[in-house]
C-alpha cells in the first residue's frame, strides 16, 4: 500500500464525520471551515496539515499551520506525533501560534530595516524609571478641563481606519483615539522594543515597504492554514492579505459567531467578508462532539447558526438547559439551583464551572467589593490579593506583583540579566522571593484588610521585597500605591467582605474557557448582559454581547444553568422557554 494510502487509512480510522472528512481531504487549497462549538475544529485542522504536509507537492517551501494559543498548537504536535509523523512539524513546515510566526519569520530577521538599526528589535519587557520621564515616549491627550493627560508610548495601540493608520491608548489610559502619536511609538521601536500590540503592525509596516519580503515569505509558505481564523484581528487580515496577494494560499478555520475579542481588534465579519473578497467556497462543520442535542437545541437559538447540531440525547432529563431567576446580587439563588440540578444530572463540582461575563461578577460570587475605585498599581495590587485570597489563583497573583516590581525597579540592569537567561540561578532567586510574597498575607497583605491599614502596609511590605531581591528603586512608592478613589467610609472597610461561602467549584470569565469543554457550566451575568443578547437575537443582529453568552453556553456538555436576573427574567421568561430552556424549579 502506498505512503499516502496508508496513511489515509489511519486517519480514516480515527473515524472521522463526513464533514470532517471533506474538509481534510479536500482537493481546494483556499476554503473557509465553519467549525461550531465542539465540532472537532482543532482536530480537523490538525489532520489537514497532515494530510497536506505528507503529500507536498512543491520542491520548495512548506506548509504553515497556525493558530492563537499554545493549547492548540500543543494538540496540533502531539496529533502529528501520534500518527507518525513528528518529522512533518520540522522545516520545511512551521507549526505554532500566529505571534511567533510573526516573530520568527518577518521581525527577528528584518525588523531592524525599520529603524537601520543593528540589532533586531524585542518584545518590551516594561518601564524602566527613565522611560516614564523620557518626553520623546509620551503621547498628549485630552483630559477633562483642557487638562493634558500623558499616554506613554508602550501604551499606544495602532490600528487600521480603512486607508489610514490611526492610535488609541489602552485601556489603562481609556481606550480612546489619540492623535500625533506616530513619533512616540516609532521612538520606543528605535530604542530596540515593541509591545504585544504594535508588533503585528510593525510587520505589516515592514511587508508593504519591503514587498519583496512578502513575495519571499509567500514562497516560503504556499499554503497557510489559519486555525481560530474569528479570533484575526485588523492587522492580521492585512497581513493575510498581503502574503495572499503574493501567492499564498490560504484556509480559514473558524466560526464568525465564536469572536469574542473585539477588545484586541478582532472583527466577526472578517471570516464572511475574507470568504466574498477571496471568492473561496465554505465547508461545515455543524455536529458538536461536546453539547448533547438539548443543549444545542436551545442554544443554537442564542447563536446565529441553525446548523448546530448536539452529540445525541442527554442520559436523564436532568441533562439539558436551564434558566433559574436571581434575586440576590451574590448570585446565591443560581448557585444553590446549579448544586441542586447538578446532582440530580449526577455531575460532580469538581467537573462544573460557574462562567461570568466580567471579572466584576466574579468578585460578587465571594462577597462585597470594597476596592473598585482604586487607582493605578493600588487597585492591581488589591486584585491579586483577590485572586490569591478569594480564589487560590496564586499564578495571576504572582503575574501582577513581578509586573508592578519590574515597572517600579525597570532601569535595574538585574532585569535584562534574567531576561536574557530565564533559567539562571539569578532568575530564580527572583521569582522565589516574589513567590513568597505572594503566598504570604503577612507580606501580601490580606483582602480582608482595612483600606487605611492595607494601603501603608502594602507599601511597606513592597518596599521590603525590593530591597531583599536587591533592586535599585527610585520611584516613591507612596506616588504609585495610595488610597486615590477610596471614600473615606470605604476606607474604614475591608477591602473585600465575604458574604457566603462559595462552592468548591471553578469559576472563569468567558475568555477564560472559551474553547473549553466542561460537564456543567453556570452562565451569570448582569441584566443589562441579558437584556442586550435577547435584543440581539430578535434584532438578527451579530453583536458581541450575543456571541458571548453563545460561547459561555456551548462550553457546557452535560449539563447548561443560565442565572438571570429578575428584572430580565420577569420580562424574558418565555421567551427563554421557547428557545428551548427550562425553567429550574
Amino acid at each position: 500500500m502506498a505512503l499516502a494510502d496508508q496513511l489515509r487509512e489511519a486517519i480514516l480510522a480515527q473515524n472521522p464525520t463526513d464533514q470532517q472528512r471533506e474538509a481534510i481531504f479536500a482537493e481546494e487549497l483556499e476554503f473557509l471551515l465553519r467549525a461550531a462549538p465542539g465540532s472537532g475544529k482543532t482536530w480537523t485542522s490538525c489532520r489537514r496539515f497532515i494530510w497536506r504536509a505528507a503529500n507536498w507537492p512543491l520542491r520548495v517551501g512548506g506548509l504553515a499551520l497556525v493558530s492563537f494559543t499554545n493549547a492548540a498548537v500543543r494538540e496540533f504536535k502531539a496529533a502529528t506525533i501520534n500518527v507518525g509523523r513528528r518529522d512533518l512539524l520540522s522545516d520545511p513546515n512551521y507549526v505554532g501560534t500566529f505571534d511567533s510566526f510573526v516573530e520568527r519569520y518577518i521581525l527577528a530577521p528584518f525588523g531592524h530595516l525599520l529603524t537601520g538599526a543593528d540589532e533586531r528589535p524585542r518584545l518590551f519587557p516594561g518601564p524602566r524609571p527613565g522611560d516614564w520621564n523620557n518626553r520623546q515616549l509620551k503621547v498628549w491627550k485630552d483630559g477633562k478641563g483642557g487638562r493634558k493627560i500623558p499616554v506613554p508610548a508602550w501604551e499606544v495601540i495602532p490600528y487600521p481606519d480603512g486607508t489610514k493608520l490611526r492610535f488609541k491608548a489602552s485601556r489603562t489610559f481609556g481606550n480612546q483615539p489619540i492623535a500625533d502619536a506616530a513619533q512616540p511609538v516609532y521612538k520606543l521601536l528605535s530604542l530596540g522594543f515593541y509591545t504585544h500590540a504594535q508588533r503585528i503592525f510593525w510587520a505589516c509596516k515592514l511587508l508593504i515597504e519591503r514587498p519583496h519580503i512578502a513575495e519571499l515569505l509567500a514562497m516560503r509558505f504556499p499554503e497557510i492554514i489559519v486555525d481560530e481564523a474569528q479570533d484575526t484581528n485588523a492587522w492580521l487580515l492585512i497581513l493575510l492579505n498581503l502574503l495572499r496577494d503574493k501567492g499564498a494560499k490560504i484556509t480559514l478555520i473558524g466560526d464568525p459567531d465564536q469572536c469574542i475579542f473585539e477588545f484586541s481588534m478582532a472583527d466577526a465579519t472578517s471570516l464572511p467578508n475574507l470568504k466574498t473578497k477571496w471568492s473561496i467556497p465554505e465547508k461545515p462543520l455543524s455536529q458538536s462532539f461536546r453539547c448533547n442535542s438539548q443543549i444545542a437545541e436551545a442554544v443554537r437559538n442564542v447563536g446565529g447558526n441553525p446548523c448546530f447540531t448536539g452529540a445525541g440525547d442527554g442520559a436523564s432529563e436532568w441533562h439539558r438547559a436551564f434558566v433559574v431567576e436571581e434575586a440576590s446580587k451574590t448570585f446565591s439563588d443560581s448557585l444553590a439551583a446549579f448544586q441542586r440540578l447538578a446532582r440530580k444530572a449526577g455531575v460532580t463540582m469538581s467537573s462544573a464551572a460557574v462562567v461570568c461575563r466580567a471579572h466584576g461578577q466574579l468578585e460578587s460570587l465571594r462577597g462585597k467589593v470594597n476596592y473598585t475605585n482604586l487607582k493605578g498599581k493600588a487597585r492591581d495590587l488589591a486584585t491579586a490579593t483577590f485572586l490569591r485570597d478569594s480564589r487560590h489563583d496564586y499564578r495571576a497573583a504572582f503575574q501582577t506583583v513581578e509586573r508592578i516590581v519590574r515597572e517600579l525597579t525597570g532601569d535595574d540592569p538585574l532585569w535584562e540579566r534574567i531576561d536574557a537567561d530565564p533559567n539562571s540561578h539569578e532568575r530564580m532567586t527572583v521569582a522565589l522571593a516574589i513567590w513568597k510574597f505572594v503566598k504570604s498575607p503577612s507580606r501580601l497583605p490580606a483582602v480582608s484588610q482595612l483600606g487605611d491599614t492595607w494601603i501603608p502596609t502594602m507599601r511597606t511590605q513592597l518596599t521590603s521585597l525590593i530591597e531583599e531581591i536587591g533592586l535599585q528603586c527610585d520611584a516613591k512608592l507612596g506616588h504609585h500605591i495610595k488610597a486615590t478613589g477610596l471614600s473615606a467610609a470605604q476606607k474604614a472597610l475591608p477591602l473585600f467582605e465575604s458574604v457566603q461561602e462559595l462552592p468548591e467549584v471553578r469559576q472563569d470569565t468567558i475568555h477564560q474557557v472559551k474553547g473549553e469543554s466542561i460537564d456543567a457550566v453556570l452562565v451569570i451575568g448582569g441584566i443589562r448582559f441579558w437584556n442586550s443578547v435577547v435584543a440581539a437575537v430578535q434584532r438578527g443582529d451579530n453583536t458581541e454581547e450575543r456571541r458571548l453568552a453563545y460561547v459561555a453556553m456551548t462550553r457546557a456538555r452535560h449539563l447548561l444553568v443560565v442565572g438571570l436576573p429578575k428584572g430580565h427574567y420577569d420580562k424574558h421568561a418565555k421567551t427563554w422557554m421557547e428557545w428551548g430552556f427550562k425553567v429550574a424549579t
